[in-house]
């Protein structure tokens, strides 16, 4: 599939709130400055997403629409739901309560709406997540954690390591072997910088969303 467009829709303070769509849906996850917002401006090819040096920028639910070219099919939509990053959160306790207060309500709502629904249209359907590491720090006792409850929640994943450029490309696949050890699963590196494992990423997502689009 090729992409069309994409574009920033909205932000959203309830994790129940998801406007109705009939659009896969696929969440990003992951902890605070790992790049989740700087992957979703490489995979749509154009800066929606804010991107901050600081951790704790995205405090809301936002919601991005991608629109793809799907040959003789047309043209196919996708949404991507970028959710607060967790391990950290400016604001101190009260608000990383909230975060994963948004983060809970949304994964149970989706995965509810999603078992209802089965493969019939008129709202958005949890297609799966993506759940996004550090690269440089495999093993995070926060991402395993993370990747448990999904795992636990049968969200479908694809789990990728991010920042890969600031890796020695010397120790590249040991530190991916590292992390792959760590979570039990296949971990695809990425580098929003310089493109690294973007095109494979993409592949792996239409995979994922293919049956809901």
């Amino acid at each position: 599939m090729k992409i069309l467009s994409g574009e920033f829709v909205t932000s959203i303070a309830t994790g129940g709130s998801l406007p109705p769509s009939e659009r896969a849906v696929v969440a990003l996850v992951g902890r605070s400055n790992v790049g989740k917002s700087s992957l979703i401006n490489a995979l749509v090819k154009r800066r929606v997403a804010r991107a901050g040096t600081a951790p704790g920028v995205t405090r809301l639910l936002n919601v991005y629409r991608v629109c793809l070219s799907a040959g003789s099919r047309g043209t196919k939509s996708l949404t991507l739901v970028d959710l607060p990053g967790y391990g950290y959160a400016r604001g101190g306790e009260q608000a990383r309560h909230r975060f994963n207060k948004l983060t809970t309500e949304f994964f149970t709502v989706m995965v509810e709406q999603t078992t209802r629904l089965g493969l019939s249209t008129g709202t958005g359907r949890l297609a799966g997540a993506i759940l996004t590491i550090d690269s440089r720090h495999p093993g995070l006792d926060s991402d395993l954690a993370a990747h448990a409850w999904l795992v636990e929640r049968h969200c479908p994943l694809i789990v990728v390591a991010t920042k890969s450029d600031q890796l020695k490309r010397s120790i590249k696949q040991r530190v991916t072997r590292d992390h792959e050890i760590a979570l039990g699963c296949d971990v695809l590196r990425v580098s929003s910088k310089t493109g690294e494992g973007i095109k494979t990423l993409w592949t792996a997502l239409t995979r994922l969303v293919v049956d809901l689009l």
